[in-house]
């Protein structure tokens, strides 16, 4: 069916992926694009699933509601770090729809881009999903309330590219 044929690259990827990262193997992240309902988050959920039945330490992250949640606790410092470290640490992370944010100096810099250099110092395989192509999601962080900053946007491009393929899924709605 045409749903499996759009998935192909985006399944191939993932049982290459486990297989990889089960046997050690340093892996690449990945940045998952594609229309609104087409199963991204879905089939990555998925396999960090399995993998957390495996015992690694899986975090998935609806990106928007992190930076809702972080923002929460900003008075109690304790709680803040601790979220943030526990995001920031584990084995395998899932940014889920990222570029749906409202994008501030504050969640760009400092929380995704604390969070991409330390993930990819550590080698930590990182996995995006977004709405936008990487293009897209470029022109997205650079703009602020405030102001337009490529410059900053480009660096946080930069270390998604350094820590994922970037696979764009085509497809029909499934939510209809």
């Amino acid at each position: 069916s045409y749903k499996d044929k759009n998935r192909f690259p985006v399944i191939k990827w993932i049982k290459e992926f486990i297989q990889n990262y089960e046997n050690g193997k340093a892996c690449k992240g990945l940045y998952l694009n594609g229309s609104f309902g087409s199963g991204k988050t879905y089939l990555l959920s998925a396999m960090l699933n399995e993998l957390a039945k495996k015992g690694k330490k899986v975090a998935i992250v609806y990106y928007p509601e992190l930076l809702r949640s972080l923002k929460a606790s900003f008075g109690d410092n304790d709680e803040y770090q601790q979220r943030f470290s526990t995001i920031k640490k584990a084995e395998l992370l899932l940014l889920d729809d990222i570029g749906a944010e409202t994008v501030t100096e504050w969640g760009r810099d400092e929380v995704l881009g604390t969070i991409l250099q330390y993930r990819m110092e550590e080698g930590l395989p990182t996995l995006f999903t977004s709405n936008l192509t990487i293009d897209e999601l470029t022109e997205h962080l650079s703009t602020t309330s405030k102001e337009v900053d490529l410059v900053k946007a480009r660096r946080i491009i930069e270390r998604i590219k350094q820590l994922t393929d970037d696979i764009t899924m085509i497809s029909v709605n499934l939510r209809k």
